[in-house]
């Protein structure tokens, strides 16, 4: 044994010593003072470990309340959108129907649906979901539809950046690509592009995508603009046909 390690012995039997000749009431007094001292690390880890009880509880109770209130709105979605067949606004009606195909060849280029001309289905309304365009109506049948899809390579839609107001147009040409913006056109990525209204077949203020992407060009004037689209093609089950004004 060393002599510090004596030296400490030493001291702690000659503390416990004088501790024990001492009276009872002094006992009692130095207890007292030095209880809170010595009893300090037992306490901090003893309120240590409720907060973090009281935390982990509070933490799955907010995990709970955040998976409810997202169901809640989902099921909010299908009573206004998804699950209201009739749903109307003053000026479009859209339609529910079920994908009961796609084509083969390139499987989100073109979707069958279960709707035709005896629901009054004409070729070029607009087909979206509750998370933004899908495409258009290529071919009707009597009991099917054919969509044409945004993934369908040529395909255009008039657009604009919902941030910026630049306006463009929306191609698939393997990638969708918001085209016809300008060198000096602000434009950010993560900004939403939607449908401008400025087209025949499309309504304003459908969502067609995300700005994922902006490359440098030798193109003078343009600069090439690359969207992730709003929907997954490859997920869907159902779609909704819009009417307007002239199909209702």
């Amino acid at each position: 044994m060393s002599r510090r390690q004596l030296a400490f012995f030493f001291s702690l039997l000659l503390i416990s010593i004088t501790f024990l000749s001492l009276g009872e009431h002094t006992k009692l007094t130095i207890s007292t003072r030095l209880s809170p001292i010595l009893l300090f690390p037992v306490t901090t880890i003893t309120k240590l470990v409720d907060f973090l009880s009281v935390s982990s509880t509070r933490i799955t109770e907010l995990e709970t309340m955040v998976n409810r209130l997202r169901l809640e709105n989902a099921e909010w979605k299908k009573i206004i959108l998804l699950d209201t067949t009739d749903y109307q606004t003053t000026e479009y009606r859209l339609q529910k129907a079920q994908i009961i195909g796609r084509d083969p060849s390139n499987i989100n280029s073109y979707l069958y649906i279960n709707i035709g001309e005896k629901e009054g289905v004409r070729i070029d309304q607009p087909v979206l979901s509750i998370d933004g365009l899908i495409g258009k109506i290529r071919y009707v049948g009597n009991n099917y539809t054919i969509v044409e899809t945004i993934e369908k390579h040529g395909f255009a839609a008039s657009a604009l950046d919902a941030k910026t107001g630049i306006h463009g147009i929306v191609k698939n040409h393997g990638n969708l690509v918001f085209d016809f913006v300008r060198i000096d056109d602000e434009i950010n990525i993560g900004d939403s592009v939607y449908t401008s209204g400025m087209s025949d077949i499309f309504p304003e203020g459908i969502l067609i995508g995300t700005v994922k992407k902006i490359d440098e060009s030798d193109d003078q004037f343009f600069k090439p603009v690359y969207l992730k689209p709003s929907v997954r093609i490859n997920r869907l089950n159902y779609v909704y046909v819009v009417y307007g004004k002239e199909n209702n």
